[in-house]
């Protein structure tokens, strides 16, 4: 058998001692990383950190859009209207008095659809009151309130076209947004309903309106949350009318950063309040019953579905 070289066992265990160490120091360090990320992880999303919030400053942030009219936009002072404004604005009443703080001072933060979800997930916004529709995508990385408004496809017409239902549209012309939501919408309408239609393609809402009020369309097929402003906006309003069924499901809510419970308890209990006792219908009917607008059978149903028993 041969012999080991003189002081190689010697240099063997040295060897592994140094590599034992090494293991030892880096998985002392490795623990050390994790806990810190997992502190600062868990300080980042601190439970209830709104309230913690509104007992030291007194102060909450409210995500508005500054043009979805009448939904929420800016008056004529630049002050922030509209149905989800007044809406939330209710909201922070309840949360008022549940929090027993007789006075929180709104700082009201414009949010678009770019930047809506991100500024409610980071904590920028603590209520956002823009009429974003819940998605289950959506609800990863923020919480929902209950359905404020629901967002169908209609029909925008002039008065005297005759168009009331969609049947009336066989042998007509209907324009609908390249590439929206509501163009698929439509083409399984037609295919429902058995419709002979012309289509006409345009690239946005304005281009939309151009063409029903100067007759090239008979009709505008869309989400309806669209035609309030576009009615605003015409140069004969009184002309314009939304019809048809509401076709689809796009349910809206507003937005509160994940880990909430409170907040989110409190503001699904105002708007539950609101529901049953016909608050919501009236404020509405305030902001959309000016375009011929009532509480549809999806909202009502959504609405009855969420005025849980105290």
């Amino acid at each position: 058998m041969a012999s080991r070289p003189e002081g190689r066992g010697d240099e063997l265990n040295d060897y592994g001692k140094r590599e034992k160490t090494m293991r030892l120091n880096l998985v002392t360090v490795t623990s050390a990383l994790l806990a810190l990320g997992m502190a600062a992880s868990a300080q980042a999303q601190e439970v209830d950190a709104i309230v913690k919030k509104l007992r030291d400053t007194k102060t909450i942030t409210m995500g508005i859009r500054e043009t979805l009219y009448p939904y929420g936009y800016l008056d004529n002072d630049k002050k922030p209207a509209g149905y989800a404004v007044e809406f939330c604005q209710r909201i922070i009443e309840e949360i008022k008095a549940e929090l027993k703080l007789p006075e929180i001072q709104i700082k009201y933060v414009p949010v678009n659809i770019q930047n809506r979800q991100a500024l409610v997930a980071n904590g920028t916004v603590d209520l956002e009151c823009g009429g974003t529709v819940n998605t289950f995508g959506r609800n990863k990385q923020v919480d929902f309130s209950s359905v404020s408004y629901v967002s169908t496809s209609q029909l925008l017409v002039l008065k005297a076209s005759g168009i009331t239902k969609y049947e009336d549209l066989n042998g007509k012309v209907v324009a609908v947004a390249t590439g929206g939501s509501s163009e698929p919408d439509l083409k399984k309408l037609v295919a429902d309903k058995k419709l002979n239609i012309r289509v006409q393609n345009v690239d946005d809402h304005a281009a939309a309106l151009i063409s029903v009020e100067t007759r090239r369309a008979d009709a505008y097929f869309s989400d309806n949350g669209a035609f309030y402003s576009l009615i605003r906006q015409s140069k004969n309003p009184d002309a314009l009318t939304i019809v048809g069924e509401e076709y689809g499901y796009a349910p809206q809510g507003f937005m509160v950063p994940k880990l909430n419970p409170t907040i989110l308890w409190i503001v699904n209990h105002a708007m539950g309040k609101m529901f049953k006792s016909g608050e919501a219908e009236v404020l509405f009917d305030k902001w959309f019953g000016p375009f011929g607008v009532k509480v549809g059978p999806r909202l009502r149903a959504a609405w009855a579905t969420q005025s849980y028993a105290e």
